[in-house]
């Protein structure tokens, strides 16, 4: 009989891992939890308390360890701000710092602020402007004014040629700040400018020997610019063909290094210009000319220069042989202005002869010598000039001169010009003074109110401030070399002047300018007032100088040429 086998049973497939594993772990705390609490409630009383004090201290240190971690608690009484955070592009630097500001987007407190400056404007910021561009020496020296005139115009153009900018002559914020930066480019005359200024530099040049006379053109070319490097060089200056400051000082100093004949030198030529100044009497008719630049012949040169409106140098140049040549030549003679042991011979024998009282013997021929003179010349039949040339030193010195009626009574002043022709009603009107030569000097200085300033004219229609004054000095007869205003800090040939409040009219006013290498020149009128060629305002003008603080701080010296 066949075996049978009784069937199996059938297992059941346990469940994946990962299943089993997340219902262990869901199991786990609640079986864990389960047992806690059948634990927690079989424990004693004093336990259970002694676990829920424990339990609270926990969580309490859980949320002060939270709240110390975080932003600082604000009181529950006052709102905290919301905090503001600037634009990603203006943070700049630490949060504590304050962020720096381009100049160039500076808005209304800048002192161009969103204006554009244009000539014929007025603007507070004109004043710093134009003290900027003399201080540059875009400008020369003067009192700065509110008013965007012609030459500031001029002098804003120049320097943006010569600092990178757009040349149109207009002042916005990026042109005042460039002006404004320590790193702006001072003016220097150069290759391919023009003018009176380059004229009078070729002007200097050509007299001192460096430069022909047809490239005195007023345009600066290569033969000026070769000229002022040979310049440059025998005088030991930084060698670049430009007129710097330093070197237009130096082209009048007094130690300037020439190209012409000077002490020491000896030759044929020299002998011939001897025998000229013998003939027009600045060397005596007993020198012997023997062609040696002897001192002799450097103090004739000297006095040939200052009566020839030459620049007195001592040096035989081109320029001071052409007129030595020229039937212009001035003749040789004591006149006014100048001093030393022949005026004091000259007045010496005008008191023995009671033209001149013993105080008027002074060595120096101002105007009372000069009335003395002409009064010599009137009774004497020479003509009236007031200079002591050749003829009126012979007669003055000879036996047959004639005497003054009389010794001069008290002394007479230099008058101001203004006086009234009478009293008015009266029968017979009183006749009009004389005008002296503060009167002429004033009078010339006041014809030219208003005629335009060019910087290196010299006039008869443009002038700047020391071409004004040597031209009004011209006229009023005075004798006198072109000076600059620097080299009038240096004249000994008139009395000085220290102080403002000992001025007189027709006083020669001298200012430092806007730095110590720039300076100003003008004529005092009296009562506070004085007329100059003025870059501020482009003109010559009349302005107040006392009392004005600008003035009263640049003031330096003042020249008083007559007595």
């Amino acid at each position: 009989m066949e075996r049978q086998i009784p069937p199996q049973k059938k297992r059941k497939k346990k469940p994946p891992f990962i299943l089993r594993l997340a219902k262990a772990l869901v199991m786990a705390p609640v079986m864990g939890l389960v047992a806690v609490v059948r634990w927690f409630s079989r424990a004693k009383p004093g336990t259970r308390f002694a676990i829920v004090c424990s339990c609270a201290v926990i969580v309490v240190g859980l949320v002060l360890l939270l709240a110390l971690s975080g932003k600082p608690t604000v009181p529950v009484d006052i709102q905290a701000p919301e905090p503001t955070l600037a634009p990603a592009q203006e943070v700049v630097g630490e949060k504590d710092d304050p962020p720096t500001k381009d100049p160039a987007q500076e808005g209304e407190d800048h002192p161009v602020g969103g204006l554009v400056l244009q000539r014929g404007m007025e603007a507070d910021a004109v004043l710093a402007i134009q003290a900027r561009l003399m201080a540059l020496s875009y400008m020369d020296s003067d009192q700065p004014t509110s008013f965007y005139g012609p030459l500031t115009y001029d002098a804003i153009r120049a320097f943006q040629a010569h600092n990178g900018l757009t040349v149109n002559g207009e002042i916005d914020v990026a042109v005042y700040n460039a002006l404004m930066s320590p790193d702006a480019v001072p003016y220097v005359m150069q290759m391919g400018d023009a003018g009176h200024d380059v004229e009078a530099v070729q002007q200097r040049l050509y007299q001192l020997g460096y430069l022909p006379r047809e490239y005195v053109t007023k345009n600066f070319g290569e033969k000026t610019e070769a000229a002022l490097k040979e310049f440059q060089k025998k005088n030991r200056l930084p060698v670049n063909g430009k007129v710097t400051r330093e070197t237009e000082i130096k082209l009048y100093d007094d130690a300037v290094v020439a190209i012409a004949y000077q002490k020491g030198d000896s030759n044929s030529t020299i002998q011939k210009y001897q025998e000229k100044l013998i003939a027009l009497g600045y060397l005596p008719q007993t020198y012997d000319a023997k062609g040696k630049m002897d001192a002799e012949t450097v103090s004739a040169i000297k006095n040939f220069q200052d009566a020839n409106d030459l620049v007195r140098d001592g040096y035989l140049g081109p320029a001071t042989m052409d007129r030595l040549n020229s039937s212009k030549a001035v003749k040789y003679a004591i006149r006014l202005g100048m001093s030393g042991s022949e005026v004091r011979r000259v007045q010496k024998r005008l008191q023995e002869l009671n033209y001149l009282s013993s105080s008027q013997v002074t060595g120096y021929f101002g105007e009372k010598t000069e009335t003395a003179i002409k009064s010599f010349q009137k009774r004497n039949s020479l003509s009236q000039d007031g200079a002591v040339g050749g003829k009126t030193q012979d007669r003055l010195f000879s036996d047959s001169a004639k005497k003054a009626s009389a010794p001069p009574k008290g002394t007479s002043g230099s008058g101001s010009g203004s006086g009234s022709g009478g009293s008015g009603s009266g029968s017979r009107s009183t006749p009009a003074p004389k005008k002296t030569g503060v009167d002429k000097l004033i009078e010339a200085a006041q014809s030219k109110s208003g005629s335009n300033y060019v910087r290196g004219a010299k006039g008869p229609n443009t002038f700047d401030c020391s071409g004004f004054v040597h031209w009004a000095l011209g006229q009023a007869g005075v004798s006198h070399s072109y000076m600059t205003s620097i080299q009038w800090r240096k004249c000994t040939k008139y009395k000085k002047i220290t102080s403002m409040s000992s001025l007189k009219r027709g006083d020669i006013l001298v200012f430092t300018g806007e730095t110590e290498n720039e300076g100003h020149v003008g004529i005092y009128l009296g009562s506070g007032k004085m007329i100059d060629a003025s870059a501020s305002v482009g003109k010559v003008r009349t302005t107040t100088v006392n009392p004005s603080n600008y003035w009263q701080q640049h003031f330096l010296m003042a020249y008083r040429i007559w007595d």
